[in-house]
């Protein structure tokens, strides 16, 4: 015999009952608005950002900061003062099919060192502010302390701007903090489909396009797949964008393949540099066909691929236990006998 039902269990019952049509008849109703919603056109605001940038340097200058000061300041013109369209340097950055144009000024001189490159980490001092005349700074760091990962750790913006900036000589005092000098120091303007978009952010509007001031310090080169080879030096077309360099047609780019040519051997056990300064002039190239080792599928040029030479049986990626059918001391892929 089955129990009754208490009156409390009825309750929660209806309770329940009323929370599920609830839940249900919001998320229709939220499914109808987003299906009613407008694709945002980035291609629009995009030209939009533009005009705002072009007014603002019309209408503002420069005043670029003394050897001793991190950044320069800008100002509202009032008299005869040269506007910064004058002096900035116009790029023109294609971006997921879209073309954004950012703006910057160099100070002069330049810094004495190496720029960054799209794929590199690079040291700033930075100061961001939005194109009002309360001159708004939403972000600042001035210690010589944020490395600006140029690959996936800053907005597009930097990754395409910062390049354009030298850096300086490190003068640090062992045990003090960084000091520096003779830095790359300048503004740049970057449109909002280059920074936060549609979005904006808890002290940036949507579709507001930001400015910053930057002192570029300090270069690192990096290895994004730790292969020996700086990701600098995989960039072979020279265009600038690592990217759409893919040796063995993977669909994973070099500077982020660890097996470059897929033959079974690790590019960082292909001897790649030899004097270890991450430069890979100097790597081994077995059968002088002047395609090195880590970049050939067959390394000995004997007809045989690599991979089919049993270069290595554990398959981890070491050749340490490749084959050797005659005994040589030379494995079977680097052996053209």
């Amino acid at each position: 015999m089955r129990p009754k039902l208490s009156k409390d269990n009825n309750r929660m019952k209806i309770k329940y009952l009323f929370l599920a049509t609830a839940l249900l008849v919001l998320f229709f109703s939220c499914k109808k608005d987003e299906d009613n919603l407008e694709p945002f056109d980035h291609v629009a605001q995009a030209l939009k950002d533009d005009e705002t940038i072009r007014t603002y340097l019309e209408t503002h200058f420069y005043i670029p900061p003394a050897n001793d000061e991190h950044f320069g300041e800008v100002k509202k013109i009032e008299a005869n003062e040269t506007p910064m369209i004058n002096q900035a340097v116009e790029q023109e950055v294609n971006f997921s099919s879209i073309s954004f144009k950012i703006y910057y000024i160099k100070d002069t001189p330049d810094g004495v060192n190496m720029a960054p490159t799209r794929i590199d980490s690079a040291l700033v001092n930075y100061k961001g502010l939005l194109l009002d005349e309360a001159k708004t700074v939403f972000d600042k760091n001035e210690s010589y302390t944020f490395w600006a990962n140029l690959y996936g750790g800053v907005i597009n913006g930097w990754t395409y701007a910062l390049p354009n900036f030298n850096s300086g000589i490190n003068v640090t005092t062992i045990g003090m903090p960084f000091e520096f000098d003779q830095t790359g120091k300048g503004i740049i303007i970057i449109p909002s489909g280059l920074a936060y978009r549609n979005l904006g952010t808890a002290t940036i509007g949507a579709n507001e396009p930001i400015m910053f001031h930057v002192e570029m310090a300090l270069v690192k080169r990096n290895d994004q797949d730790r292969d020996g080879v700086k990701s600098i030096y995989e960039d072979y077309n020279g265009d600038g964008d690592n990217k759409d360099d893919d040796t063995d047609g993977d669909g994973v780019s070099d500077f982020i393949d660890v097996d470059d040519e897929n033959d079974g051997i690790l590019t960082i056990y292909e001897s790649v540099d030899a004097n270890g300064d991450g430069n890979p002039d100097d790597a081994l190239d077995t059968d002088g066909d002047n395609t090195p080792n880590y970049l050939d599928s067959d390394d000995d040029g004997d007809g045989i691929l690599t991979k089919d030479e049993n270069a290595d049986p554990d398959n981890n990626g070491n050749p340490s236990d490749a084959k050797d059918t005659d005994g040589d001391n030379i494995p079977d892929y680097l052996d053209a006998d």
